[in-house]
């Protein structure tokens, strides 16, 4: 989740608690014991950099952690399934298809596997169909 949030944009601890309260409050509450021992923890994963300026440290990932959440899409997936919390390019593809992904995993075995099938081709013309229609800024 961390490594989402600063593939955004580059923040220091405060901007990351205040995003994590916005984006998970008034459930979750985020406290500087647990968010600043997990940035250090990236830290020490080389998976994000800091850079002090004007006595705060700005976060960064780095390639390295932008490939570690790569390898994690599938969880922060279901995370973003579970919470209702909206992470990275909102136009990705990538992302719709890895939030669908996490809702219907969990529906394996108890669904008709051809029934799904079939659910799934009908969307698949539908989408198809998307690319036949002006675009917004074409039809402007």
């Amino acid at each position: 989740m961390l490594l989402a949030l600063l593939t955004e944009r580059p923040r220091h601890g405060y901007e990351i608690m205040a995003e994590l309260k916005r984006l998970f409050g008034p459930r979750y509450r985020p406290s500087p014991g647990s968010v600043y021992p997990a940035i250090e923890a990236l830290h020490a994963e080389g998976l994000i950099d800091g850079q002090i300026h004007d006595g705060k440290t700005t976060y960064r990932v780095t390639p390295a952690g932008e490939q570690a959440l790569q390898a994690r899409r599938d969880a922060l997936a279901a995370l973003e399934v579970r919470t209702g919390a909206r992470f990275g390019d909102a136009d990705s593809i990538e992302l719709v298809l890895d939030r669908f992904r996490a809702r219907l995993v969990p529906l394996s075995g108890r669904v008709d596997p051809q029934a799904i099938a079939a659910v799934l081709q009908r969307a698949a013309a539908d989408i198809e169909s998307l690319d036949e229609l002006p675009t917004t800024k074409e039809a402007n």
